[in-house]
């Protein structure tokens, strides 16, 4: 049976690491997501330490910001699982940019296709590293 807990050590809660991942690392946008990601210099437990966010700009009130971070946790913890296991140790990070109305489904699909991207970029760069 796989893992489908999101324990703290796949949370990325580290200043000087959360500050490394928006200077150094790649973006893309899947969907209504943006994404980030780095290798990681660091030690980790796990393969990947991921953080999630919403925009106060786009998202005034608060009930709806954390609807989202919610939201995208959970299409991460499900979508993770056999994508990121071959992977080098990577920062991770989901900024949520879209309409204020997107069901589970559709922002699940949207995580899968942005982990699927990002577990073959980190291989490639890890290779030429």
């Amino acid at each position: 049976m796989s893992d489908t807990r999101f324990p703290r050590e796949e949370r990325l809660k580290l200043r000087n690491r959360i500050a490394h991942l928006f200077e150094t690392g790649r973006r893309f946008s899947e969907g209504p997501v943006q994404v980030l990601w780095c290798l990681s210099s660091w030690p980790m437990e796990r393969s990947a330490q991921v953080l999630v966010g919403a925009p106060k700009r786009r998202f005034k009130h608060a009930v709806d910001r954390n609807r989202f971070k919610r939201l995208l946790r959970e299409a991460y913890r499900l979508e993770r699982q056999d994508r990121l296991a071959s992977c080098p140790p990577i920062l991770l990070g989901f900024l949520y940019q879209g309409a204020p109305h997107m069901d589970l489904a559709t922002l699940r699909s949207h995580v899968a296709a942005a982990l699927g991207r990002v577990s073959a970029e980190a291989q490639k760069a890890s290779a030429k590293s």
